[in-house]
């Protein structure tokens, strides 16, 4: 999907309030010698038939910017089993507005570090034709801005660097474009950054991402619903609702929803100094 088929709403919500620094992560302090530092890597892999509609047809499934947070303890965007907490979850869940919500983080104990992913890459080939699934297929390693500004599209990824120590984890969270208040992201627990001896986690970690509902809005059907971030016409357009939040396949339309490694893959690799 390009530009011209999201929601006019949605894109003007994610660019609300982004910063030059917004991609950056924000700490209260300098790393100390003993961190290592991970490069991240988010890529939405969905394709135009990841997303099976009831009635016939399928699509891809755009996501929001993104939030992460380095922290200890539990996870920090959201909690299973407990209604969002007023930080901003219902904000990126809703309308994909991520900037709030990591303002918000930087009061929340046992969160290191955290920022916003809304400057999402794309590979395009050496004709210049994009690579992103929709285009021909990439003959090099260029990568270019996603004409979709902050959105992670089909075919995008963003990549981030962190600093961490034995004990940190690593959450995240994105909306789902074709949902009413739907997450993809970290459940409970974040992703471990460092096995039980206390070595570098490096590699394909998509094992630790999940569906989640928010709990904020009443369901509607995943890529048909006129409420939902890719369709409505207003922010919150949808009727609400207050429940805690659960995984998606506790909620209405669970059997409409794919895999989470369908639409994300994260990777994670330690960086020599």
């Amino acid at each position: 999907m390009n530009r011209s088929g999201m929601s006019s709403v949605l894109l003007a919500a994610a660019m609300a309030g982004a910063s030059l620094a917004a991609a950056q992560p924000t700490s209260g302090g300098t790393a100390a010698t003993s961190t290592t530092r991970f490069a991240v890597r988010v890529e939405n892999v969905s394709t135009r038939t990841t997303l099976k509609l009831a009635k016939g047809g399928a699509l891809d499934m755009p996501l929001s910017p993104g939030v992460w947070a380095v922290h200890t303890g539990g996870n920090p965007l959201l909690t299973p089993g407990k209604r969002e907490a007023g930080l901003g979850l219902k904000g990126l869940a809703e309308a994909g507005m991520a900037q709030e919500f990591d303002a918000n983080l930087a009061r929340v104990p046992g969160v290191r570090s955290h920022g916003v992913l809304d400057k999402p890459m794309m590979r395009r080939a050496a004709t210049g034709a994009p690579a992103n699934g929709m285009g021909a297929k990439s003959t090099s390693a260029a990568m270019v801005p996603s004409p979709d500004g902050p959105m992670l599209m089909s075919g995008t990824q963003v990549d981030f660097v962190i600093e961490a120590r034995p004990g940190d984890q690593l959450s995240l969270a994105f909306m789902l474009g074709y949902s009413n208040d739907g997450i993809i992201g970290t459940g409970g627990s974040g992703i471990a950054l460092f096995d039980a001896n206390g070595r570098p986690v490096s590699g394909n970690v998509t094992s630790a991402i999940g569906l989640w509902d928010a709990g904020t809005e009443v369901n509607e059907e995943p890529g048909v619903g006129r409420n939902q971030g890719m369709r409505q016409g207003a922010p919150s357009a949808g009727d609400p609702e207050r429940r805690p939040v659960r995984a998606m396949s506790e909620a209405e339309f669970a059997k409409n929803w794919p895999a989470a490694n369908r639409m994300l893959r994260v990777t994670i690799t330690p960086v020599k100094r």
